[in-house]
């Protein structure tokens, strides 16, 4: 197959990826004799629970006022605990307050640490861009590409860091660089990404000090039902109530903002 030809990076990175495509489909073609022979050589379906995926849950969060309960959006996300003692979380966000839509999948160790993640974020009416990021021991490598170009960085990230990504569901996983023992406020590293309306600014991410406090065990109500959940401040003013042992967000108020993330409907396991 001929090369791509010479051409700005953004082009050639999709020049790339057809290349790559067509490939697949050649191997496909000539040493499988299609993609459906290629399945069927590997066996018979599963009939059975799908081995890479242990535990999984699903929701949906209303986004509103606190004040007067006025609808400002939803998001819907999806759990995948893996064999391997790996987390996924899938989820979609639709702001429409702000005419913003962002899909993000992001997937963490069995700590929580953060192993990658992709986002792809409309603001305002515009596509902002899309990203992906992967965590190579101490390192952060981030690969963008929207209105502003092609953008690529390698950044060194600590050993306790958690990545935000925007969506109610993945904050969370950001308390797990500090202590539930330990009282008081506890300082974490947050790798923030750029998801503002300003087409200019890639998205990409910078680590900034983020401030966790662990403020005990509670059973609270939101219209999904009762959880037992872990009671903990973000930032200083962005409460959470997480589960407590995948800290899956059941409710998050933001009160100096007057806004509020409940948990409408669940299907699965929350634990």
């Amino acid at each position: 197959m001929p090369a791509c030809p010479t051409m700005n990076r953004e082009l050639q990175v999709q020049c790339v990826m057809l290349d790559s495509m067509n490939r697949a489909s050649l191997f496909l073609t000539v040493f499988c004799g299609g993609a459906a022979a290629c399945v069927i050589a590997q066996g018979a379906d599963n009939d059975g629970p799908n081995a890479s995926i242990t535990r999984r849950a699903s929701g949906v969060y209303r986004y509103e006022t606190i004040k007067d309960h006025r609808p400002r959006g939803e998001e819907r996300w999806q759990f995948l605990a893996h064999p391997d003692g790996t987390r996924t979380l899938l989820m979609w966000t639709d702001l429409a307050a702000r005419n913003a839509q962002f899909s993000v999948l992001l997937r963490v160790a069995e700590t929580f640490r953060p192993l990658e993640a992709f986002v792809s974020y409309w603001n305002a009416g515009v596509f902002k861009g899309s990203a992906h990021f992967r965590v190579d021991g101490g390192k952060l490598i981030a690969d963008s590409v929207g209105p502003y170009g092609v953008r690529n960085e390698t950044i060194d990230v600590p050993d306790r860091f958690s990545i935000g990504t925007h969506p109610v569901a993945g904050d969370g996983w950001h308390s797990w660089v500090a202590n539930p023992a330990t009282a008081g406020v506890q300082t974490g590293s947050l790798y923030a990404l750029e998801a503002s309306a300003d087409l200019k600014k890639p998205v990409l991410g910078s680590l900034t000090p983020l401030q966790i406090e662990f403020l005990g065990a509670e059973t609270i109500g939101v219209p999904a039902g009762k959880f037992a959940t872990l009671h903990i401040r973000l930032a200083s003013s962005n409460e959470l109530w997480v589960t407590p042992r995948d800290r899956l967000v059941i409710k998050s108020v933001l009160a100096t903002r007057d806004l509020q993330y409940l948990l409408a409907e669940s299907t699965g396991e929350l634990r």
